[in-house]
């Protein structure tokens, strides 16, 4: 067809002119032309087919591979998806075990720091043990220590009496050798009774007394000495022995007063001295020696009760400028509507009156005290001195004063203003009063002064009194006076008291204490003084053992009493009539009252035991049963057969 095609060709080309070769020519361009557009259409031809047929290869794949992803998503998939959400679940289980072991590890940590905490703390217990055991061992060591140094000392003081005995016999043996047979001589009689005198020559002995050397003109003495007024007391009630108690300041003028009261009324004078125990009680014993009817007591007393023998006092007139005691009083006082109680002491009765008189009606709150002394235990002339109180104020009467506070006030309200000299008698009102800021007066500077004492500190030092009582198991009671009423009732009290506190007591009377007789029983623990308010409270840091009032012994032994800052010095009021008073705890049979604390002072463990009054403790609370000396220096029993 083509070469039919390509002959056509040919011949029309002849036909418009063209040579043969020409045409030849040209339908062979035009055949390799045709023939190349046949290939290049052939080929395209070719690859378009092929393309179809990749194209249906690729598509039949896909459908495969969608074929295959189906079966995969119903199959695998659904297993990968299970796999995944077992994993998810192995996964949270592991979160859940690592957050349980985290708490664990924190718990773990918690634990050992509050072992570690705990192991600290016993480990300081332990040191603290450790330390206390170490300071009650070097307590002991140091009182060993004390104990040997007490006993050498007093071996020492035994070892220079018996030299000191030992000298006086040679002196002795001396003097009878160079005597020789002039022994009946009456020089050497004379010399003999230097050294031994006979007790009937000393009582019939005559003494002469110069009555000027009293300095005192005799219408100053029947002043002084109030004269008309004690002939007035004896010759009122008849009485035919009367005992005149002097300090020893004034025994100079007891001879002149003796002799004055004899010669107006009659009577039989007996003088006698201080007490063994103090010149501000009055001494019963020794006037009952002398069968005395009355006492009449001259000087400072402290106005403790006794009620055995009818009883003056004498207070005596101490020099006083009263103006410069006014003055001091307005500069401490500058505020003239200053509640103030004026205290003083009682030889300076005399010039209260003129002091009243002086502040006046400046000071209307100013309260003065005055001296209260029931008939049975005393007089006192007290002169024009007016008591400031009214009808319905309270009335306070403590050693031998009494006054009064307005209403709706108390003690603690007012301040004290005290005239005398610093001693005894300021040291009990402050101690008592701890409460209420003192003032005082001292007349023989003349001089006024707000009192600085650290009353809290002197309390602290009774309070580690009380301490070393609770420490005790033997007591020491030490009789401090004969003649304050009451004082039996006291000390069967602390008796008592002591028995039931499941120590041991031991009653002395030795006089006048002092350091070398308490020291001769290293046994007693702690010593309790019975004796009159300004005598209790004695500084005992000279003692080798503390040496405390009936009132701090009261609170070591009595668990209802406790220490709240009252402090009381008068015994009396310990009684159970006493406003301080406060009764022991019932012993209950039936249940343990062991009772266990700390010693503040030594650390260590103490018990107090509440016995009953059928229990005894080793028979040291039999009326009998006396303190010995054995050969181990402990304290026994021993009962009189």
């Amino acid at each position: 067809m083509w070469t039919r095609h390509w002959l056509s060709l040919e011949r029309s080309a002849m036909l418009n002119g063209l040579r043969i070769q020409q045409a030849e020519v040209i339908v062979k361009v035009l055949l390799n032309t045709t023939d190349t557009n046949m290939d290049v259409m052939y080929g395209d031809m070719v690859t378009k087919t092929q393309q179809e047929i990749m194209l249906q290869k690729v598509m039949s794949h896909i459908a495969a591979v969608k074929k295959d992803m189906i079966i995969l998503e119903k199959s695998e998939f659904s297993a990968l998806l299970a796999e995944n959400e077992r994993i998810k679940v192995e996964l949270a289980q592991v979160t859940m075990q690592l957050s349980d072991m985290l708490n664990k590890v924190r718990l773990d940590n918690k634990l050992d720091v509050n072992l570690d905490k705990s192991q600290v703390k016993e480990m300081k217990a332990e040191h603290e043990k450790k330390i206390l055991v170490a300071r009650n061992h070097m307590m002991e060591m140091l009182a060993d220590q004390d104990r040997l140094v007490t006993q050498s000392k007093m071996k020492i003081d035994t070892e220079v009496a018996g030299l000191k005995t030992m000298l006086e016999s040679h002196k002795l043996d001396s003097i009878k050798y160079l005597a020789g047979a002039e022994c009946s001589s009456p020089a050497l009689s004379t010399m003999a009774e230097v050294f031994s005198s006979n007790s009937e020559t000393v009582l019939q002995r005559s003494l002469d007394v110069n009555l000027s050397e009293s300095g005192i003109r005799p219408e100053d003495l029947r002043e002084l000495y109030q004269i008309d007024e004690t002939c007035s007391f004896i010759t009122s009630n008849n009485f035919q022995k009367v005992a005149l108690q002097f300090p020893d300041e004034l025994l100079v003028d007891c001879v002149a007063v003796s002799a004055a009261l004899e010669r107006e009324t009659n009577a039989k004078t007996y003088i006698l001295g201080d007490t063994t125990y103090g010149s501000c009680c009055v001494d019963e014993v020794a006037a009952e020696h002398v069968g005395a009817d009355c006492i009449v007591h001259y000087g400072r007393s402290c106005l403790s009760p006794s009620g055995r023998l009818p009883l003056m006092y004498v207070f005596g007139r101490r020099p006083i400028n009263v103006q410069e005691c006014a003055a001091a009083f307005r500069e401490l006082y500058p505020d003239q509507e200053s509640h103030v109680i004026i205290l003083y002491d009682v030889t300076y009765l005399h010039a209260m009156d003129d002091f009243q008189r002086l502040l006046g009606d400046l000071y209307p709150n100013a309260v003065f005290s005055v001296l209260r002394v029931a008939h049975s235990q005393g007089q006192v002339y007290y002169g024009s001195l007016k008591e400031s109180i009214n009808s319905d104020d309270g009335r306070v009467h403590k050693f031998g004063r009494q006054f009064g506070v307005k209403s709706g006030k108390s003690v603690e309200d007012y301040r004290m203003f005290y005239v005398g000299r610093e001693g005894l008698t300021l040291t009990n009102f402050m101690m008592t009063w701890n409460r209420c800021a003192f003032g005082s007066f001292d007349p023989d500077t003349s001089t006024g002064r707000a009192e600085s004492i650290n009353i809290n500190k002197a309390l602290m030092k009774r309070y580690y009194a009380i301490e070393r009582a609770k420490d005790a198991n033997v007591v020491g009671i030490l009789v401090g006076t004969l003649g304050v009423a009451n004082y039996l009732s006291i000390i069967e009290q602390l008796k008592e008291s002591i028995r039931k506190a499941g120590k041991k007591s031991y009653m002395f009377a030795m006089g006048k204490i002092n350091v070398s007789k308490l020291a001769n029983f290293l046994e007693i623990d702690v010593y309790v003084l019975v004796a009159c308010p300004e005598n209790s409270l004695l500084d005992s840091s000279e003692f080798y053992k503390p040496v405390v009032t009936p009132f701090e012994m009261e609170v070591a032994c009595n668990k209802n009493r406790e220490w709240n800052g009252e402090y009381v010095t008068d015994f009396q009021d310990l009684l159970p009539e006493g406003c301080s008073h406060v009764d022991f705890p019932e012993s209950d049979q039936s249940a343990n009252d062991d009772t266990t604390d700390v010693s503040l002072i030594t650390g260590a463990l103490r018990t107090s035991c509440l016995q009953s009054p059928s229990e005894s403790t080793d028979g040291s609370s039999l009326p009998s049963s006396v303190a010995v000396r054995n050969q181990t220096l402990t304290l026994a029993n021993a009962n009189p057969a």
